[in-house]
């Protein structure tokens, strides 16, 4: 009875986190032309409290997410299969190796651990994204850049790098805090 118990407050805690997924990245915050993915905050809290499984699990919810908003469409048109896969990776391995990262490093010490996961969620989401823009989809981009007269990837560290991922990898690591706090509080429970 006892295991049954736990692994009802599991799933309803995880509902919650896919819940607080969906809301988030529903409600974007832009800064200029670039989007901040707050999602990755309770993406990180997931794969933290129930490890790198969940953390995937709520990043490819995150990704789905972001499939079906408006501001996909043009990724879409120019390599659906591109799209669907670059949306649906960034975020699930952000959350799959923020989990591992602090399952492998919290048995040595759990602030560190949390801290270096909740850094890597924002780098792995980042990263991937940059990889496809500057790769699969830098057809899209090219324009922009020209008429920016910089090259490509100037134009991707002034627009997504220094806005984007800045912002990011601040408000994660505002939050570790918060997240450590979580973390401790629920593990009891």
């Amino acid at each position: 009875m006892k295991r049954n118990k736990s692994d009802v407050r599991k799933l309803a805690r995880v509902g919650i986190l896919i819940a607080v997924v969906i809301v988030l990245q529903l409600l974007p915050i832009k800064f200029g032309p670039v989007e901040i993915n707050l999602a990755l905050i309770p993406i990180v809290l997931g794969a933290l409290l129930y490890g790198p499984l969940t953390g995937a699990l709520l990043g490819v919810i995150d990704g789905i997410v972001i499939l079906l908003l408006p501001g996909t469409g043009g990724f879409l048109s120019f390599n659906p299969i591109c799209t669907i896969l670059m949306c649906l990776l960034k975020t699930g391995l952000a959350g799959l190796i923020a989990g591992f990262i602090h399952k492998s490093l919290r048995k040595f010490d759990e602030t560190v651990g949390i801290s270096i996961a909740a850094f890597s969620a924002p780098v792995v989401n980042t990263g991937i994204f940059i990889v496809g823009v500057l790769t699969i989809f830098r057809g899209l981009f090219e324009g922009a850049a020209a008429e920016q007269e910089l090259t490509m990837i100037q134009y991707v560290i002034a627009t997504f790098i220094t806005t984007n991922f800045l912002i990011e990898i601040i408000v994660t690591m505002v939050l570790s805090p918060v997240l450590i706090r979580l973390v401790s509080m629920f593990k009891d429970k």
